[in-house]
């Protein structure tokens, strides 16, 4: 998403979501927790989110977030302290102001935010890659690792390449890395005499390793933003899966068509709240679109991220029953397709602009089509 778009509204989006979440589950009041599943899969929200069992997927949102068991697919979490212990079998996503991981993943890790921790029992064996303020990382990681931080502390077992942008790198005497070390940064790295770093040290210098480098389009913001997308669309997709549907329906049956309300709404609610502004009746009523405009935007995102999963799930099961957790799933991959996508120079801004249209369009056809059935 673009700073006008992507940057204050999915925030507001996604604890607005997580809020509805919790009120749904009346039954957790204790707790300030609701908890759903769909087959195996489960998905939780509340101030305290606590999991020890076993699990197929788990999309879980919270101020604290405790994992244990086992998760049979992939993870995603995202809260103000989340502490992942669960075995997760297939890839993890988290997000958060403190993240300790010290479970087991089969596959791919990717983490954002202020402090992170990857324990020396935490174990991936595939590709981890990380965004924070802060960041350490001990245990194990199978195949590469990717940093950008603030500062960055190297004590593990990489199996393969080691590529960091941080404003500090320390890499602690018990670093084993099998690969080489790709480091950019102000100044080069420290090394202690004990760490083995198999492939040698490549060191860039880079004063200005941060926003304005190369890695900006992947920083840390952009992990979090995605998870945050990921935890607004599957919570919108288990909550109401039919008015999600009919939206994804209409974006998949007529895209032309619903470029043109969706275009027509991007350009003339701005002006409509510019003419609201010239007078002070008019302000409070100004502010309040303003806020429903902002969120419009996100949601106009989500809407057509989720039409072209409709899409591809339609074309893949051939008139079959579509489950909900099966759109979840397709959303997900979608989403971090499209979060690739988008960063592309040129190509990644038309993308964005074309897809908040167009899933605006939707959200207008969609709801036309209730306001005229009901």
């Amino acid at each position: 998403m673009t700073d006008a778009s992507g940057r204050g509204a999915p925030l507001t989006l996604i604890m607005s979501l997580c809020m509805c979440l919790a009120a749904h589950g009346a039954s957790a009041r204790e707790h300030d927790t609701s908890a759903r599943t769909f087959g195996n899969d489960v998905f939780m929200a509340g101030s305290n989110v606590v999991t020890d069992g076993s699990a197929g997927d788990a999309l879980l949102a919270g101020g604290w977030i405790s994992t244990s068991g086992v998760v049979q697919g992939d993870e995603v979490a995202t809260g103000g302290q989340v502490n992942l212990g669960a075995s997760v079998e297939g890839n993890l996503y988290a997000a958060g102001g403190h993240v300790q991981l010290d479970g087991k993943v089969g596959r791919n890790a990717r983490i954002g935010g202020g402090h992170i921790e990857i324990g020396p029992e935490a174990d991936v064996q595939g590709g981890l890659t990380i965004g924070g303020g802060d960041v350490v990382v001990n245990g194990q990681v199978g195949k590469y690792l990717q940093v950008g931080a603030g500062h960055t502390r190297i004590d593990a077992h990489v199996g393969g390449d080691v590529d960091v942008a941080s404003g500090e790198l320390n890499v602690g005497p018990d670093a084993v890395i099998d690969g080489v070390l790709t480091y950019y940064g102000p100044q080069p790295p420290t090394v202690a005499s004990g760490a083995s770093i198999h492939g040698g040290t490549h060191y860039v210098e880079r004063k200005h390793w941060g926003p304005r480098g190369r890695h900006r389009g992947f920083g840390v913001s952009a992990w979090i933003w995605l998870v945050g997308w990921i935890i607004a669309g599957t919570v919108l997709l288990a909550l109401w899966p039919g008015f999600a549907r009919s939206v994804s329906e209409a974006a998949r049956r007529q895209p032309g068509t619903a470029l043109l309300p969706g275009f027509a709404v991007l350009v003339c609610v701005p002006v409509a709240l510019l003419l609201l502004t010239l007078s002070i009746i008019g302000i409070p009523l100004a502010l309040l679109l303003l806020c429903l405009y902002l969120l419009l935007l996100p949601l106009g995102y989500l809407a057509a991220a989720s039409a072209i999963g409709e899409r591809l799930l339609a074309r893949l099961h051939s008139g079959a029953e579509i489950l909900t957790r099966q759109r979840i799933l397709m959303l997900i991959g979608v989403l971090i397709v499209l979060f690739v996508l988008t960063r592309v120079p040129l190509l990644g801004g038309a993308l964005r602009f074309l897809l908040i249209i167009a899933g605006i369009g939707s959200l207008v056809i969609a709801s036309a089509a209730r306001h005229r059935a009901a």
